[in-house]
């Protein structure tokens, strides 16, 4: 068992020497609103998000990324009728994706991503109302982005979300769904180092 065991833990260690591994924090601000139907017209609204992520290096030039965030999304409604109103949802979100260097910066990056509800509310001019009941617990959709990750621990990144799945429950005429454009800041805190596997001389 132990040649195996140490053929494993090499190839582990393998992984977390890259260059680019380790943990780190990232926030920024976005802007968001939904595609929907039947005459309804959305705007972009500002959001924000918060989180924290893990880089592995996959090979020479490519990382993959999961992350844990914090984002508060949204849309501004203007109905068939005039009226207008505002809606922003609390998701706690784990995005997964593949970063493609084109050399030791500059990234392209693209993935999938799951949200959870954490909370939403309509604002309007007769005042504010929590509609979380009214909207589906998961949301899900597809990543795309570009950005850049400096030697010093610095990454900045631009990224495009676009949910695939409707958010409302029980809707058969508007089908909203999520999409947002992204700037976030981020600083990788740590690198992972290898284990140092000691052999022994017989």
């Amino acid at each position: 068992m132990r040649p195996a065991a140490t053929l494993l833990l090499a190839l582990i260690a393998k992984a977390l020497t890259a260059q680019h591994s380790g943990f780190g924090i990232k926030g920024g601000l976005l802007m968001s609103d939904t595609k929907s139907g039947a005459g309804v017209t959305s705007n972009l609204i500002p959001g924000a998000t918060a989180g924290g992520y893990f880089a592995l290096r996959a090979g020479p030039r490519m990382e993959i990324q999961p992350e844990v965030s914090i984002t508060s999304l949204g849309a501004g409604y203007t109905l068939p009728d005039g009226e207008r109103s505002n809606v922003r949802v609390l998701y706690a979100q784990v995005p997964l994706s593949v970063k493609l260097f084109a050399g030791n910066v500059a990234n392209v990056q693209a993935g999938f991503q799951m949200g959870r509800l954490l909370m939403a509310s309509q604002s309007a001019p007769d005042g504010s109302t929590n509609v979380t009941s009214s909207y589906r617990t998961w949301d899900y959709g597809l990543i795309l982005g570009a950005g850049a990750d400096m030697i010093s621990g610095l990454d900045v990144g631009l990224r495009y979300y676009n949910g695939l799945r409707p958010i409302l429950k029980e809707d058969q005429t508007y089908f909203p769904r999520n999409r947002a454009y992204m700037l976030t800041v981020g600083y990788r805190m740590s690198r992972i180092k290898a284990p140092k596997l000691n052999r022994k001389r017989g």
